[in-house]
């Protein structure tokens, strides 16, 4: 589970004045070296590996990495929290809202066609998924805590707590 008071100081400690979160060498067993400056990394600039902290917080917005997707898997003490167009695995783009206690909007775009597979946001209650383009209602397999249905490419599903 993470501690969201230790995340939010990580945060702040890898920010730069701009709003960037830069690389500040944060690994476990120290700095590479006890001889180097703490922010040896700081004068190279900007690389990819500098912006780890998005995926820290994909993660704790949505997981998909197992292939089944999981909306806010952690709001213990989260407040109010929405993103859009998080890419899934599977080639979904996903948005949700979560107001603080319950999950409030929850939508995906396809972009292949393939198998949707979400675990319900809502405990103890199915989905309910409705196709953007006519408004139908389509098939939702249940297995276990998954639910899962087909898509088709380049169209977008409104998910509802059934």
């Amino acid at each position: 589970m993470l501690d969201l008071e230790w995340f939010k100081q990580e945060v702040r400690y890898c920010r730069l004045p701009n709003g960037v979160a830069n690389d500040r060498v944060r690994q476990s067993g120290g700095r590479y070296a006890q001889s180097l400056d703490f922010d040896f990394m700081m004068h190279m600039g900007f690389w990819c590996e500098n912006f780890s902290l998005p995926a820290v917080l994909n993660e704790c917005m949505m997981q998909s990495y197992a292939g089944c997707i999981r909306i806010f898997p952690n709001t213990h003490n989260l407040g109010p929290a929405r993103f859009e167009n998080l890419r899934a695995v599977g080639a979904f783009l996903v948005s949700a809202t979560y107001d603080g206690h319950k999950v409030t909007h929850l939508s995906v775009y396809s972009e292949k066609g393939k198998t949707a597979e979400f675990v319900s946001p809502w405990e103890g209650k199915g989905l309910r998924v409705i196709r953007g383009s006519d408004r139908e209602q389509v098939q939702v397999a249940l297995k276990g805590d998954v639910a899962s249905f087909d898509t088709q490419a380049n169209e977008m599903y409104l998910i509802t707590p059934a």
